[in-house]
């Protein structure tokens, strides 16, 4: 790294190779707290879980289409409040785009920020949500509102954090390691990373199919995806604070 000369760098490369040759943290608590009180509190930390079938199993699906079957959503209605968790779950196996519409649109609200981590997903997933459902007027009117209040935590932690641990990745699971180690996927038993949602999703489903009533059935399966998207949201609550409160001395570079 410190063969690369930094004029072949743009400024997020040379941060990067910085702070990793001098294992220090870098923090702009002032870009932080400026970026996030363009988006006050009450707030709304959303994230969603898909499945993809090569061929469709659903009408009106396409190949490899991500559908969205699961998500999770942490609330906070004030700094000195209360944190609120609604969560939706679809292991029927039938065709979730309807019910995760519109237990989305029932629990989103109708203001405030909805903070999501690398926004471009949930995006493309309400606007699918609204292609297949748009014969439903107003259910797809309360979709796009939905999609216009989502706000992107991701490049407000990538413009004013960066710890060597990260290892040049913004991923929320690099973050969440290095900014709140307490918090940490690795604790989560089974269900760790999307793959493994995914594969979680489909053995319930078989499962429920074929009758399983057994402690290691349906019930193991449905409380590791529960726990793994709800980690999802609930660290996006602890970023968040942490880029308003964080003190660099805290964090362990080692």
């Amino acid at each position: 790294m410190e063969d690369v000369p930094d004029d072949l760098l743009n400024d997020l490369q040379r941060r990067v190779k910085k702070h990793t040759l001098e294992n220090t943290v870098y923090f702009d608590a002032e870009g932080a707290k400026k970026a996030l009180a363009m988006h006050p509190l009450p707030a709304y930390f959303l994230d969603f879980e898909t499945i993809t079938f090569a061929v469709p199993i659903w009408a009106g699906t396409q190949p490899y289409e991500q559908l969205p079957f699961q998500f999770s959503l942490h609330y906070l209605p004030a700094a000195d409040q209360e944190l609120q968790h609604t969560e939706f779950l679809d292991l029927t196996g039938e065709d979730p785009t309807r019910p995760f519409a519109e237990a989305l649109v029932e629990s989103c609200g109708h203001e405030g920020p909805i903070f999501v981590y690398n926004k471009g997903f949930e995006v493309a997933r309400i606007k699918d949500l609204i292609r297949h459902l748009r014969d439903d007027a107003e259910l797809v009117k309360s979709l796009a509102a939905i999609k216009e209040r989502l706000v992107d935590l991701k490049p407000i932690a990538q413009d004013n954090f960066y710890h060597p641990g990260q290892k040049g990745s913004w991923s929320i699971k690099s973050l969440l390691d290095t900014m709140v180690p307490l918090l940490s996927y690795k604790d989560l038993e089974g269900v760790q990373d999307g793959g493994s949602a995914q594969r979680a999703y489909l053995t319930a489903v078989a499962q429920l199919k074929g009758g399983a009533t057994t402690p290691n059935g349906i019930d193991d399966q449905r409380r590791q995806l529960l726990n793994y998207c709800k980690l999802d949201t609930f660290a996006m609550v602890a970023i968040r604070e942490r880029l308003l409160h964080v003190n660099t001395h805290d964090i362990k570079t080692t």
